[in-house]
């Protein structure tokens, strides 16, 4: 007689044998399969992220009918027949069958230890082993291929870096380090360790009338292995949150927890003119183009654009620098380059309080302008506080600290911009200026050396070093090369040779009176004349002008035979340098 069997046996023994487990097996092995492809292609093959996971709730919620179909069916050699109910008496089935589920099962259990495998080696974010933490944004292509939107592509890759460097817990790589990657042959895991970054963004820009696509692709940077890509796409007007949600998807694919500050900020953005932004984008591609003949172009688009649209903050910042740049190359008289950046930065401020951008240039006029020194570090922190990676705020931090003499704070904020922004001429500037004006000539000397090999054009760089060490003749060298008549006239006095570098002083001295006057060069001209009180009237009219330039006269070797003077005490006093 049979023994009798509980009904969760009986129903073990019913699935059994209508197959259910041999096809859960075979169903989980081809799911698997299917996802790896999509895991491991779809990205490389930039396939949109949407593709891929709508196959893959296709594959989940088809397990269920599948499982029903095989408790409901068989196939059998007369086709497929519904299967007959449980028979309390049938014999025992060949053992064949068993044995073929345990090895179906078998397999399942690899697929799934296979799976967990892959997940744990796959280097994503804060859930493996090797969190990504540092990344750099690679130029952006140009989809449309249309060369007058260039500075378009270029304003969007500055403002995916600009947000994703709001994220404290990430390292970002600075736009004109990942600049000297455009059109490039290099492979992904060489770049990777050129930067010094875990990941890399690549991706492209379409823009159609006033319709914007970004596409955003993140690539382990050691293993090329493509992690993720997807589209986005809004109206320009919406350009702004576009921007946010960017980099905050590329944020959460790599596992960043962000702060609530953060996450804040990533979730709002107001709107904006598409034509002012346009106008801004024109205006910033100018400006960073930082040459006499281009700021002008730079402070007529920013204008334009902060006319059209009044409430643009990022506009009015960029239109404070420019204002600031324009009065540094001696195209703007300085009392109305004061009022005018002002102005900007104050704008600038009261629509954005947030905005990184302002409080770097606030900090930059507060201590250039008004010597407001305390002001300025503030503004520079709170820079810092919103934007971490910002690139110019610790750029203008360590000039700042060095200006004043604190050269071990200046030398923490000169290593962090080489962290962010390794391969730019900002990384040697910052370390030269740091170590000649501390009388470090000879480290001076060899930081340029070491960044022309990837600048040749920062030359210049070596004047003062080479000057205080007494290096004449490779000054006259160099000046000679790049056919400076400033720098020629002080080799040819530090070499006595007196007529000739007269002759250079009175040859300056007459084109400087001819444009907008520089007090503090024109106080060199006279200290070189061996004429002191001469040259302490140009500087004093430079500080009744609020020249940004009296803001360096500390520590500055130009003004060393006149510290002892009872005037030039006193012009440090006003300052606030004393």
């Amino acid at each position: 007689m049979p023994k009798p069997t509980s009904r969760f046996a009986a129903f073990i023994t019913e699935l059994r044998r209508r197959r259910v487990f041999r096809v859960a097996a075979v169903y989980a092995g081809v799911a698997f399969v299917i996802i790896q492809i999509i895991d491991g292609a779809f990205g490389y093959l930039r396939i949109p992220e949407w593709v891929g996971t709508t196959v893959i709730v296709l594959v989940l919620l088809g397990f269920p009918i599948a499982i029903t179909l095989a408790w409901a069916f068989d196939i059998t050699d007369q086709g497929i027949v519904r299967t007959k109910g449980p028979q309390r008496h049938k014999p025992k089935e060949p053992h064949h069958f068993t044995v073929s589920n345990t090895a179906l099962a078998a397999v399942a259990i690899l697929a799934i230890i296979a799976a967990v495998w892959g997940w744990k080696d796959r280097v994503v974010g804060g859930f493996t082993e090797n969190p990504i933490r540092s990344i750099a944004v690679l130029p952006l292509e140009n989809l449309g291929g249309d060369p007058e939107q260039v500075y378009f592509v270029d304003g969007m890759h500055d403002a995916i870096i600009s947000n994703l460097s709001r994220i404290g817990a990430l390292k970002v790589i600075s736009r004109t380090s990942a600049m000297r990657y455009k059109d490039t042959d290099k492979l992904m895991p060489e770049i990777a360790r050129e930067l010094g970054v875990d990941a890399l963004v690549e991706g492209s820009v379409l823009k159609a009338g006033d319709r914007v696509r970004i596409t955003a692709q993140l690539i382990h940077g050691p293993s090329d292995e493509h992690l993720w890509s997807n589209d986005y796409e809004g109206d320009l007007t919406d350009i702004l949150a576009l921007q946010k949600t960017v980099a905050k998807a590329i944020a959460q694919e790599i596992g960043l927890a962000l702060k609530p500050e953060e996450e804040a900020y990533l979730a709002s953005a107001p709107q904006v003119d598409p034509e002012a932004y346009q106008l801004y984008l024109k205006g910033w591609y100018f400006r960073e183009l930082q040459t006499d003949e281009s700021i002008p172009k730079a402070m007529d688009y920013l204008e334009q654009a902060v006319a059209v649209d009044s409430t643009f903050a990022q506009a009015y910042a960029a239109l404070g620098w420019a204002n600031y740049m324009l009065q540094d190359s001696g195209q703007l008289p300085t009392p109305q380059a004061r009022q005018q950046a002002r102005a900007a930065v104050e704008r600038a401020l009261a629509l954005d309080d947030r905005l990184a951008d302002a409080h770097v240039f606030h900090g930059t006029y507060l201590y250039m302008f008004e010597w407001d020194w305390a002001g300025a570090e503030a503004a520079f922190k709170r820079a810092i506080e919103l934007n971490p990676n910002h690139l110019h705020a610790h750029y203008e931090y360590s000039l700042f600290l060095t200006r004043l003499g604190r050269s071990d704070e200046a030398l923490a904020a000169a290593h962090r911009v080489r962290e962010i922004d390794p391969l730019s001429p900002r990384s040697v500037e910052v370390f030269r200026t740091l170590y000649w004006r501390s009388g470090q000539y000879d480290r001076a000397i060899e930081v340029v050396k070491r960044g022309l090999e990837l600048h040749p054009d920062i030359e210049r760089m070596l004047f003062w070093p080479y000057f205080y060490s007494h290096r004449y003749e490779e000054v006259l060298d160099l000046a000679t090369k790049l056919d400076s008549r400033f720098w020629t006239m002080l080799a040819r006095m530090g070499l006595d040779q007196t007529p000739e570098a007269v002759a250079y002083i009175d040859t300056l001295e007459a084109d400087w009176k001819q444009v907008t006057p520089r007090d503090e060069n024109m106080s060199i001209i006279y200290l070189l004349k061996r004429n002191d009180e001469q040259a302490l009237d140009w500087l004093e009219q430079a500080v009744a002008e609020r020249s940004p330039a009296i803001a360096y006269i500390k520590g500055q070797p130009a003004w060393y035979p006149l510290y002892d003077h009872p005037r030039f005490q006193a012009i440090l006093k006003e300052v606030g340098l004393e």
